[in-house]
Protein backbone atom coordinates (compact mmCIF):
# COMPACT_ATOMS: atom_id res chain seq x y z
CA UNK A 1 0.00 0.00 0.00
CA UNK A 2 2.87 2.38 0.70
CA UNK A 3 4.03 2.24 -2.92
CA UNK A 4 0.49 2.88 -4.12
CA UNK A 5 -0.03 5.80 -1.75
CA UNK A 6 3.28 7.32 -2.89
CA UNK A 7 2.18 6.86 -6.51
CA UNK A 8 -1.17 8.48 -5.73
CA UNK A 9 0.57 11.49 -4.22
CA UNK A 10 2.77 11.80 -7.31
CA UNK A 11 -0.22 11.70 -9.63
CA UNK A 12 -2.04 14.36 -7.62
CA UNK A 13 1.08 16.55 -7.61
CA UNK A 14 1.36 16.09 -11.38
CA UNK A 15 -2.27 17.12 -11.88
CA UNK A 16 -1.84 20.18 -9.64
CA UNK A 17 1.43 21.28 -11.27
CA UNK A 18 2.39 23.15 -8.10
CA UNK A 19 5.79 23.48 -6.48
CA UNK A 20 7.28 20.42 -4.76
CA UNK A 21 5.05 19.10 -2.01
CA UNK A 22 7.93 19.35 0.47
CA UNK A 23 7.44 23.13 0.24
CA UNK A 24 3.68 23.08 0.74
CA UNK A 25 2.20 24.98 3.65
CA UNK A 26 -1.09 24.41 5.41
CA UNK A 27 -2.85 26.88 3.10
CA UNK A 28 -1.85 24.65 0.16
CA UNK A 29 -3.57 21.69 1.80
CA UNK A 30 -6.63 23.87 2.41
CA UNK A 31 -6.63 24.81 -1.28
CA UNK A 32 -6.19 21.15 -2.29
CA UNK A 33 -9.09 20.23 -0.02
CA UNK A 34 -11.27 22.79 -1.82
CA UNK A 35 -10.19 21.49 -5.23
CA UNK A 36 -11.02 17.92 -4.19
CA UNK A 37 -14.45 19.00 -2.93
CA UNK A 38 -15.12 20.84 -6.21
CA UNK A 39 -14.01 17.93 -8.39
CA UNK A 40 -15.45 14.99 -6.41
CA UNK A 41 -18.23 16.55 -4.29
CA UNK A 42 -16.55 14.88 -1.29
CA UNK A 43 -15.10 16.71 1.72
CA UNK A 44 -11.54 15.89 2.77
CA UNK A 45 -10.06 17.64 5.76
CA UNK A 46 -6.91 19.71 5.11
CA UNK A 47 -5.30 18.36 8.30
CA UNK A 48 -5.85 14.80 7.10
CA UNK A 49 -4.26 15.71 3.76
CA UNK A 50 -1.23 17.20 5.51
CA UNK A 51 -0.79 14.09 7.67
CA UNK A 52 -1.15 11.84 4.62
CA UNK A 53 1.47 13.80 2.66
CA UNK A 54 3.93 13.69 5.53
CA UNK A 55 3.52 10.10 6.68
CA UNK A 56 1.08 8.23 4.38
CA UNK A 57 -1.14 7.59 7.43
CA UNK A 58 -4.75 7.00 6.39
CA UNK A 59 -7.68 6.94 8.78
CA UNK A 60 -10.36 5.70 6.42
CA UNK A 61 -10.72 3.96 3.06
CA UNK A 62 -13.13 6.76 2.10
CA UNK A 63 -10.15 9.15 2.14
CA UNK A 64 -8.19 7.08 -0.38
CA UNK A 65 -11.30 6.58 -2.54
CA UNK A 66 -11.79 10.35 -2.69
CA UNK A 67 -8.16 11.06 -3.59
CA UNK A 68 -8.28 8.39 -6.29
CA UNK A 69 -11.46 9.96 -7.68
CA UNK A 70 -9.69 13.33 -7.76
CA UNK A 71 -7.20 11.92 -10.29
CA UNK A 72 -10.03 10.29 -12.29
CA UNK A 73 -10.13 6.74 -10.96
CA UNK A 74 -13.34 5.08 -9.80
CA UNK A 75 -11.99 4.40 -6.31
CA UNK A 76 -8.87 3.26 -4.43
CA UNK A 77 -9.22 -0.34 -5.62
CA UNK A 78 -9.42 0.83 -9.23
CA UNK A 79 -6.31 2.97 -8.67
CA UNK A 80 -4.36 0.02 -7.22
CA UNK A 81 -5.48 -2.32 -9.99
CA UNK A 82 -4.59 0.07 -12.79
CA UNK A 83 -1.25 1.01 -11.23
CA UNK A 84 -0.04 -2.48 -10.39
CA UNK A 85 3.51 -3.21 -11.42
CA UNK A 86 4.25 -6.88 -11.10
CA UNK A 87 7.56 -8.61 -11.30
CA UNK A 88 8.69 -9.05 -14.88
CA UNK A 89 10.69 -12.19 -15.44
CA UNK A 90 12.82 -12.46 -18.57
CA UNK A 91 13.86 -15.79 -19.99
CA UNK A 92 17.27 -16.47 -21.56
CA UNK A 93 16.08 -15.72 -25.10
CA UNK A 94 14.78 -12.30 -24.08
CA UNK A 95 18.05 -11.48 -22.34
CA UNK A 96 19.95 -12.38 -25.51
CA UNK A 97 17.72 -10.15 -27.63
CA UNK A 98 18.19 -7.22 -25.30
CA UNK A 99 21.89 -7.39 -24.59
CA UNK A 100 23.36 -4.46 -22.67
CA UNK A 101 24.58 -1.68 -24.91
CA UNK A 102 28.21 -0.60 -24.89
CA UNK A 103 28.46 2.91 -23.57
CA UNK A 104 31.19 5.41 -24.44
CA UNK A 105 32.60 7.05 -21.30
CA UNK A 106 31.84 10.76 -21.14
CA UNK A 107 35.53 11.71 -20.87
CA UNK A 108 36.11 10.10 -24.29
CA UNK A 109 33.25 12.10 -25.75
CA UNK A 110 34.86 15.28 -24.44
CA UNK A 111 38.27 14.28 -25.86
CA UNK A 112 36.75 13.47 -29.27
CA UNK A 113 34.94 16.83 -29.33
CA UNK A 114 38.13 18.73 -28.50
CA UNK A 115 40.11 16.80 -31.13
CA UNK A 116 37.48 17.66 -33.75
CA UNK A 117 37.70 21.36 -32.78
CA UNK A 118 41.49 21.27 -33.05
CA UNK A 119 41.30 19.48 -36.41
CA UNK A 120 38.83 22.07 -37.71
CA UNK A 121 41.12 24.93 -36.63
CA UNK A 122 44.15 23.27 -38.28
CA UNK A 123 42.22 22.71 -41.54
CA UNK A 124 41.03 26.33 -41.45
CA UNK A 125 44.58 27.63 -40.93
CA UNK A 126 45.92 25.44 -43.75
CA UNK A 127 43.20 26.65 -46.12
CA UNK A 128 43.96 30.30 -45.32
CA UNK A 129 47.73 29.70 -45.61
CA UNK A 130 47.39 27.96 -49.04
CA UNK A 131 45.23 30.75 -50.34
Amino acid sequence: MDRHSHNLKQQIEHVLNWEQSSHWRFRDFVHLSELIRTHTNQVVDANELAVFWQSSVVRSPFFLDTLAQFVDYADWEDFCTRNFYGIVEADEETRMLHAPMWEIPSRWVVVICWLSVIASVVVGVLLVWKH
